[in-house]
């Protein structure tokens, strides 16, 4: 209820302070302001306008300013109020009117070119009544008809104006809504697709984990057939099984989902490497950190591996951030044509690598992350999920190579396994 009466006063008050500007055409009193014009406007703006509080509020509103406009100027009303009110019949009129049209929408979106008509002759029609009002039968005068019928078509042409400026700003903030939206679907994408490959590789630790617990279970029992300990290895071993069946129904309806996905349209390289510019500049704020990240692609290269390209240089971006000891963090990104190959390398200034770590930076499960505080560890699945990829969906290498401020990584991948067009 607050809220609508606010509404109803902030509206109110536009109108009453755009009546300030007008115009006397060629009748004393007989005011054109711009203030009809928020009409269409605010409706445009927001469905629930409330066209009548707001035409009452409006008209008593702009009254009221005129009358202390004559009081402040000449210190008394004297004959102010009859001067004034026709004027605040013309809002009323026009509102009345307006309010009937916008019933005839049925709630749809006022249409800028079908209103024009339908403006014009509201306009018109409340302008005639004020001047009846004013100078009665006169108003029939050519003279007369012809400055409100111009009036009318001169408001009703900035209507229309205005209403085209709202609709192409709307256009414009919607087509950024999108932007956004299908970069963080494209993100999610790429991130799905990377967990899933890490899930089809845990099956084959849920096979193993359920054979060797299989394996404990006839041991046990061949030592002991009524053994406790055999029983609970094979219940263990049954549940690994039901687990599985779950986890790979889990796994193959992700697939599936993916896998319409991922035969769709591909992506420029640089625009791949830009989408993930801003969100790692993004993440890096979020971390109390300043990224910068430079970017040299020499050919146009275009994919449709995108999500598997995107979650390769995301891990290694991901893995950069992260081992940054400093606030500020610089990323510089290659990518050039030696042959039949493309070469990609992602150079950070971080802390670098220890010669004694590099051989093993690639392993499941190794990671250098360590938060002492929490004694949280990082999973480290980025650089194997990343070597993974190069190797086993491009048929690629990857390379380490890091001293202290200079860690690059360098993937080589054939120019036939990213499907592109240069």
């Amino acid at each position: 209820m607050k809220k609508s009466f606010g509404s109803i006063v902030f509206f109110s008050l536009v109108i009453t302070l755009a009546a300030q500007l007008n115009i006397n055409l060629f009748i004393t009193d007989f005011k054109l302001s711009v203030a009809v014009i928020c009409f269409p406007a605010f409706l445009f703006i927001a469905q629930s306008f409330p066209v009548i509080p707001v035409t009452v509020f409006g008209a008593a509103g702009v009254f009221a300013s005129r009358l202390l406009l004559v009081w402040l100027q000449n210190g008394r009303l004297s004959g102010a109020v009859q001067s004034y009110y026709p004027e605040v019949i013309f809002y009323l009129c026009y509102g009345l009117a307006f309010y009937l049209y916008t019933r005839r929408l049925g709630g749809s979106r006022l249409d800028r070119n079908r209103a024009i008509l339908p403006l014009f002759a509201i306009d018109y029609g409340a302008n005639l009544i004020e001047l009846l009002l004013r100078i009665r039968l006169e108003a029939f005068t050519p003279k007369a008809q012809a400055s409100i019928l111009l009036a009318a078509a001169a408001r009703t042409a900035v209507i229309w104006c205005v209403l085209t400026v709202f609709a192409h700003y709307r256009l414009l903030l919607l087509k950024q809504e999108h932007e956004e939206r299908y970069k963080r679907l494209v993100l999610l994408i790429s991130k799905l697709d990377g967990e899933v490959m890490w899930m089809r590789k845990n099956t084959t630790l849920i096979e193993d984990t359920m054979n060797t617990s299989y394996r404990l279970y006839e041991r046990l029992k061949e030592r002991d057939e009524s053994s406790p300990l055999a029983r609970s290895a094979l219940k263990v071993a049954k549940d690994i099984h039901e687990v599985k069946k779950e986890y790979l129904l889990i796994m193959r309806g992700i697939s599936e989902a993916l896998d319409e996905e991922l035969e769709g349209d591909g992506m420029y390289l640089d625009e791949l490497l830009e989408l993930l510019k801003d969100t790692m500049i993004r993440s890096a704020a979020e971390h109390e950190k300043k990224l910068t990240m430079e970017t040299d692609c020499r050919d146009r290269v275009y994919t449709n591996r995108h999500y598997a390209l995107m979650s390769i240089f995301r891990n290694l971006f991901v893995n950069a951030l992260e081992a940054a000891e400093e606030d500020e963090v610089h990323i510089y990104v290659k990518e050039q044509a030696e042959e039949d190959m493309f070469v990609f390398t992602v150079t950070d200034d971080g802390p670098g690598v220890r010669k004694e770590d590099q051989s093993e930076i690639f392993k499941t499960g190794f990671s250098t992350k360590i938060n002492f505080s929490t004694g949280e560890v990082n999973r480290g699945l980025g650089l194997n999920l990343v070597k993974d990829l190069v190797e086993g969906q491009f048929g690629g290498t990857l390379a380490l190579s890091s001293i202290p401020g200079s860690t690059t990584f360098t993937i080589r991948i054939p120019q036939e396994k990213m499907k592109v067009v240069v």
